[in-house]
């Protein structure tokens, strides 16, 4: 799909040749057409296969003219998308990803709140949010979609700690300001990037995300913005205790073990963990070790199974294993090896 509206009329002056660059980015870019349909039934069915369970009431069917542009890069999903007419659209249950949005021009309101948002504004819907959008009919959208998981490993990396409370973003943030600018840049980079036939261009790609991901974390407001720009000190009896899981995680140790390695009792253990990361002793270390496990998958070399990886980090009862993987990453541990 070819812009309809330049993104450097929708934004600030300040942001005017930013914004032509990205439009430049995206008009000679990897994007490739994903659907061009009339009928609401089909295009319900590509949103959800991109985006994930959708409810889509359209407003005049016969103006129906969904044209969506996408690209897969690394587990995240590049796309622009409109819709021709005033629609509404609702995501009726958890999805597991975030979506940062672009408003490149037309209108959009939260169906909770009545928020509006204007061209050049963008936003985000969070991997448990359920309450729709009413759009515009000359709605134009750029997505940027980010699986839960990933955005999760990339907190955690910038913290070097695990999350001790949900990570959340700001809905809505206003057109020429530094998320704004950012979501653009991220967006305008990884369309340019060509798709390398190259066995390593994965390496590369993962390594973009990641770099795009912490951007992102460090520009859009988020519920561990604080914490990024001055991350707590541990005490020291808590980083023995965590220094201790991460050097001797495949060998499953017990939280008595764990306790004696940090030189406090079990109780006072509980105590620095609850406080510092949120969850107890055991449930750090399982998490821990199922988050090597999820590694060692993306970077598997051919022929080497789930059932190998997870036996190197002490999981021998497959089922209870794949329950939790996928609790913690929303897909099963072959799905993982497979992608």
């Amino acid at each position: 799909m070819q812009s309809t509206q330049p993104i450097a009329t929708a934004v600030s002056t300040g942001h005017s040749l930013q914004g032509a660059e990205v439009e430049t980015a995206l008009g000679h870019s990897r994007l490739v057409s994903v659907c061009e349909t009339t009928n609401p039934d089909e295009a319900q069915a590509v949103l959800c296969g991109v985006y994930g369970p959708h409810a889509l009431r359209v407003q005049d069917e016969s103006t129906l003219a969904l044209k969506l542009r996408g690209a897969e890069f690394a587990r995240l999903h590049l796309g622009e998308v409109r819709y021709g007419t005033s629609t509404r659209m609702a995501m009726p249950r958890a999805h597991g990803h975030w979506v940062f949005s672009y408003l490149r021009q037309g209108e959009v309101w939260r169906s909770g709140d009545r928020e509006l948002y204007g061209a050049g504004d963008a936003g985000v819907i969070a991997p448990d949010e359920v309450h729709g959008l009413e759009m515009s009919g000359d709605m134009e959208l750029l997505n940027l979609r980010v699986a839960d998981a990933d955005m999760g490993s990339a907190c955690r990396s910038l913290l070097g700690s695990d999350l001790a409370h949900p990570l959340r973003f700001a809905d809505h943030c206003g057109a020429g300001g530094a998320p704004v600018a950012a979501l653009l840049r991220v967006l305008g980079h990884l369309a340019a990037t060509p798709a390398y036939p190259h066995a390593a261009a994965q390496r590369l790609e993962t390594s973009l995300r990641d770099a795009a991901l912490f951007e992102l974390l460090l520009a859009w407001p988020n519920s561990y913005t604080r914490g990024l720009d001055a991350p707590a000190a541990l005490p020291l009896s808590t980083r023995r205790a965590r220094d201790y899981i991460h050097a001797h995680a495949a060998d499953v140790p017990s939280v008595a073990d764990i306790a004696t390695a940090a030189g406090v009792g079990v109780r006072a253990l509980a105590r620095g963990f609850e406080r510092h990361f949120g969850v107890s002793p055991q449930r750090y270390l399982q998490q821990y070790r199922l988050d090597r496990v999820r590694e060692a998958l993306r970077s598997a070399a051919p022929g080497v199974t789930v059932t190998a990886v997870a036996a190197e980090w002490g999981f021998w009862q497959l089922g209870s294993f794949a329950a939790r993987y996928r609790e913690r990453f929303g897909e099963s541990p072959s799905q993982t090896l497979k992608n």
